[in-house]
């Protein structure tokens, strides 16, 4: 039986598409026979005051694991404060936390498992390891320092140079490497000495995961998850205002740093038809997006975000609900050649709405997008298929 540690800073029983992709490698490399232990921080995403809620401890086949395959390290600084040096502080602890976990079980595992976001992540369990036993299996879920340049409120052009080189020699020294978006491939091959083996395997859903819902019997859209840095928050609510005057509900899900600015203008202003809940389980979540008609996915106009596929565009198509989107790239190409919904790079909000538009206005239309997304579903996004594609990759 192969022996194999993840290292990430997300994991059960936090939310988003991060934790959740992580829990199910777990699962899903527990139900092919592996020996898995997982290295990992108490939950904290976005707040820990949400976990206080016993709701979201709700797999008890995980829970029951707790301090036997999963072990779980106490942080001295936050993750989620404004602050950039606070957040730096906290990467490089949880690096050197690694680091140390790596090297003191170096001889126990046969692959480590290494997921950024951050990078720091990474740094820890590649670099200054000696003797390595082990075969290293970096994944890359967005790509550092790039990402982090491209928000407007960070400046890291003093240390760009070195953070350049730092993700260089990141990619060198791991033995493979996992992407969750084939934009990412060329951008790390031509950072590379030596040609690695690199394979992409997208954010998932698994089969048990969704029960659909009858959709709600007036028209809707649905927006969840973080509202960053790297989402246009001025947009969502430029969306807001028009579905509102069109009588459109706007269901959304919502948490992060500028979801406050989001609430109080709805609460201000008064959007009768913009409803803003807080943070659900992840079942809980896909099944109220599957009684939505339409899901907004917006991110920055920046060549880093607009090349992306975030996990909510994949979490609409799995819950077999059209996309509407800003996005580039092979999102944009998978959303527009396989007739699941709309996608215009750097799409205003006027094209936005007019998609939106179209779609309540033709509901046959709506309704052979719902059966495309079912199709492309079952063709890309479970993980019951994809762990398979990800089990030969590492053994090859």
């Amino acid at each position: 039986m192969a022996r194999i540690l993840i290292v990430t800073q997300n994991f059960y029983p936090e939310i988003g598409s991060a934790a959740n992709r992580m829990k199910n490698l777990f699962l899903q490399f527990k139900k092919n026979g592996y020996d898995v232990h997982v290295f990992t921080t108490e939950p904290s995403y976005p707040n820990k005051k949400l976990y206080k809620d016993a709701k979201f401890f709700n797999e008890k086949f995980i829970d029951d694991l707790e301090g036997i395959s999963i072990t779980r390290i106490k942080m001295r600084h936050e993750k989620h404060k404004d602050s950039f040096n606070s957040r730096l502080y906290y990467y490089t602890e949880f690096m050197l936390k690694v680091h140390y976990f790596v090297k003191k079980t170096n001889h126990i595992f046969d692959y480590v498992y290494i997921t950024s976001p951050n990078i720091f992540t990474a740094w820890g369990a590649l670099f200054f390891q000696k003797h390595k036993c082990f075969n290293t299996i970096l994944e890359i879920r967005d790509l550092w320092p790039d990402s982090v340049e491209a928000i407007d409120k960070v400046n890291i052009s003093f240390c760009l140079p070195i953070l350049k080189l730092l993700e260089m020699k990141m990619y060198n020294n791991a033995n493979k490497i996992v992407v969750n978006n084939t934009n990412f491939i060329s951008h790390i091959q031509k950072m590379m000495i030596k040609k690695k083996p690199i394979i992409y395997i997208p954010n998932a859903v698994n089969k048990e995961e969704v029960h659909f819902r009858t959709p709600y019997d007036e028209f809707s859209v649905v927006y969840t998850g973080n509202i960053g840095l790297a989402q246009n928050v001025d947009q969502l609510i430029e969306i807001a205002e028009k579905l509102n005057e069109e009588k459109i509900h706007f269901n959304t899900i919502i948490y992060g740093i500028n979801a406050k600015v989001f609430r109080k203008y709805v609460s201000d202003h008064q959007l009768k038809y913009v409803h803003v809940h807080d943070p659900m389980t992840r079942n809980e979540c896909l099944n109220f997006m599957s009684k939505n008609h339409l899901s907004l996915s917006i991110l920055k106009d920046t060549e880093v975000f607009l090349n992306v596929m975030p996990g909510k565009v994949v979490d609409a198509i799995c819950t077999h609900v059209p996309v509407i989107t800003n996005l580039g790239g092979d999102t944009n190409k998978l959303i527009n050649n396989e007739k699941i919904g709309f996608a215009k790079e750097s799409a205003t909000t006027e094209e936005l709405m007019e998609a939106i538009l179209y779609f309540r206005s033709n509901s046959e239309i709506l309704n052979e997008y719902k059966e495309n997304t079912r199709r492309v579903k079952n063709r890309d996004f479970l993980w019951e298929n994809n762990i398979k594609k990800l089990i030969s990759f590492i053994e090859a």
